[in-house]
């Protein structure tokens, strides 16, 4: 089949795809294929041979079931089940080389654009090479890099390179309208327990705290532990660092204990819900001037009072489920958890952060 044939097909395909379907269709061609917007002949003819053929295999297997399953079913419903064969033979089948989405970079941001800031830290790492790592602390994430403790609404941007810890802007399930101005937390998947905890309230104070004090950014900081962290030392900073705070205009912030406390009490406001990982939940909606409720009281083991919990919960207090039952290592281990979480995303057309959560499932 030409590339034309194709194209037909895949938009003919794309065509009958139903409204409700739409935000998820998009998402997924975001995320596979870094693209927006409409699909046209025009921008297919541009894309590459591969994710021309993975898109194409998608809209032919979804062209089959369209027309033959239904008609398989009827068929079927008409059929006397007890005279049928409990073998069926398909013959000899041709297995084709299974053919995969590219990698992609910066597939992690969804919806968002690339900061102005990060695209910086690129050129800065061009710039200072390995200094960037042994000098700064930052090994800058291209590709998504996730673990099953990483929310699905965290963006990673980089890492220190070491036990797996990762930075992260947090977009609140997409109630961030610019990632500049949101808060960045760091995850480290071996600190059992207190695997999350907010840094910074924006990008720029994360990379002040780079030349401030970096061990916040290594080790959980318990709520009682804020009297454990040193004044800004003054010591002279290596020539890196030096750069970075030349580049961004940076200050140190020369008491950490107070800046992380005020954080901690600004995040307090913003919240409508606790989260057992101590990030919380935003309203989806216009706030109320009432404090934060206290995280979810559920028994995990009582499938009646989850459906019932969640039968009449708000939207808000279902992404709070999400991140409590994360935390408590409930979703990769447990099918019907999982398939709870993925409900919940998709009602609330959350689609990148369900392609989120899936990253970690087997």
């Amino acid at each position: 089949m030409d590339k034309q044939q194709m194209i037909d097909l895949i938009l003919e395909e794309y065509g009958l795809a139903p409204d409700s379907m739409r935000a998820q269709l998009d998402a997924m061609l975001l995320r596979l294929f870094a693209h927006k917007g409409e699909l046209s002949a025009e921008t297919l003819l541009g894309w590459s041979d591969n994710d021309l053929t993975v898109l194409y295999n998608t809209a032919s297997g979804v062209k089959l079931t369209r027309e033959h399953v239904p008609n398989m079913l009827s068929e079927y419903a008409k059929m006397d089940t007890g005279q049928l064969s409990s073998v069926v033979s398909f013959g000899h089948i041709e297995h084709e080389k299974a053919i995969e989405p590219e990698p992609r970079i910066h597939r992690q941001y969804g919806k968002y654009e690339l900061p102005p800031t990060i695209q910086r830290l690129y050129e800065l790492e061009e710039e200072l090479g390995r200094a960037m790592d042994l000098e700064i602390g930052l090994l800058m994430q291209k590709y998504d890099m996730r673990y099953p403790c990483t929310p699905p609404d965290f963006i990673p941007f980089a890492s220190p390179g070491a036990d797996g810890i990762h930075y992260c802007f947090v977009t609140d399930f997409g109630t961030v309208t610019d990632l500049e101005d949101a808060y960045i937390a760091v995850v480290s998947p071996m600190d059992f327990g207190s695997e999350i905890w907010l840094v910074s309230s924006n990008i720029k104070d994360f990379l002040r705290i780079l030349c401030s004090d970096k061990s916040i950014l290594y080790n959980s900081i318990a709520p009682f532990d804020t009297n454990k962290i040193g004044q800004a030392s003054g010591q002279e900073l290596t020539p890196a660092l030096q750069r970075l705070k030349e580049i961004f205009t940076l200050t140190e912030i020369p008491d950490l204990a107070g800046y992380i406390d005020s954080l901690r009490k600004q995040r307090d406001q913003l919240i409508c819900m606790q989260t057992l990982d101590t990030i919380g939940i935003v309203p989806l909606a216009e706030r109320t001037n009432q404090a934060a409720a206290q995280p979810l009281s559920i028994d995990w083991d009582d499938e009646q009072a989850m459906r019932a919990l969640l039968k009449a919960a708000s939207p808000e207090t279902k992404l709070a489920f999400i991140r409590d039952a994360q935390h408590e290592k409930r979703i990769y281990d447990d099918k019907g958890m999982l398939s709870r979480c993925k409900s919940i995303l998709s009602e609330l057309e959350l689609y990148h952060e369900l392609q989120n959560l899936l990253e970690c499932a087997d």
